[in-house]
């Protein structure tokens, strides 16, 4: 922790070209040691990892600044994300070894952490937008960001957008009287999301066994380049986007995050309805 706050010191004093070289540096010497963990993210001293993006996008950064636990620098052409390194296992990595007992308590901790989340931000912010109050660009609703990039203001507007065709004439009797009436409630807050909860963005802190003892403390979630301010179901929408077959996954994620969101069950249904008859693709 000190090593931490002696590097921020000294970051703050440093010219922006200076940082960008040092920076570079950093991750060639990184790499060279065998030290990349992925095409973009590679370990450095002190427990520190730097999470590289070839197009400026600051918008993880800014997150991490909301849920205060990140370090972030940008440069013109990249985006560096400084950050403190998690000792443990990411979840999508051992999923095969995670008995019903781990898998029971992953669902506790995420609904622990999302209702934190929600409850202490809910409603702070008036538009639905990305963590840097820019429009949203995410891979879920890909032609909200492609057609018609804007910050939206109500519950209303955005989830039109997420269900697309509802006035289509071969949805009148179908998807438009099951889904309108989700779209139009006007009791749906506005909460800061992490908007990408998934099981390769889930980390065990000290390995599977030091988790499951609890010595390590609760899992803790990473990649927030998709979080924003949301409607509150949109991070139910979000960690089920990639669930093909409900039926056949009942037992598996799709069936642990209905118990993670239990509040939003009518809001996953309706969102299969549309996903497995509205014929537009999202992925």
């Amino acid at each position: 922790m000190l090593a931490w706050q002696f590097i921020k010191v000294v970051l703050s004093f440093l010219p922006g070209c200076f940082k960008l070289m040092l920076f570079k540096l950093a991750t060639r010497i990184s790499a060279s040691c065998g030290f990349q963990i992925q095409y973009n993210v590679y370990r450095l001293p002190f427990n520190i990892i730097m999470k590289t993006s070839s197009y400026p996008n600051p918008n993880e950064a800014q997150a991490l600044r909301i849920v205060e636990s990140f370090r972030a620098v940008e440069a013109p052409d990249m985006t560096y994300v400084l950050m403190s390194r998690i000792k443990g296992v990411c979840a999508a990595d051992i999923w095969e070894s995670l008995t019903p007992s781990d898998k029971d308590k992953i669902v506790a901790e995420l609904r622990m952490r999302v209702h934190v989340l929600q409850e202490q931000t809910k409603n702070r912010h008036p538009a639905i937008s990305s963590a840097m109050e820019t429009p949203i660009r995410d891979p879920r609703i890909p032609w909200l960001w492609e057609d018609d990039p804007r910050i939206i203001y109500s519950s209303r507007e955005f989830f039109k957008q997420v269900w697309l065709g509802l006035d289509f004439p071969r949805h009148a009797d179908t998807l438009r009287p099951a889904i309108l009436p989700l779209v139009e409630r006007q009791d749906v807050d506005i909460v800061f999301c992490h908007g990408d909860i998934l099981p390769k963005n889930i980390m065990l802190p000290g390995g599977l066994e030091m988790w499951r003892s609890g010595s390590a403390g609760p899992l803790v979630l990473i990649d927030w380049e998709y979080a924003g301010w949301m409607p509150s179901s949109w991070e139910a929408l979000k960690a089920t986007w990639l669930t093909f077959e409900i039926e056949e996954d009942e037992d598996g994620w799709y069936g642990m995050m209905k118990e993670v969101f239990r509040e939003d069950a009518a809001v996953l249904e309706v969102d299969w309805l549309w996903r497995s008859t509205s014929g537009i693709p999202i992925v």
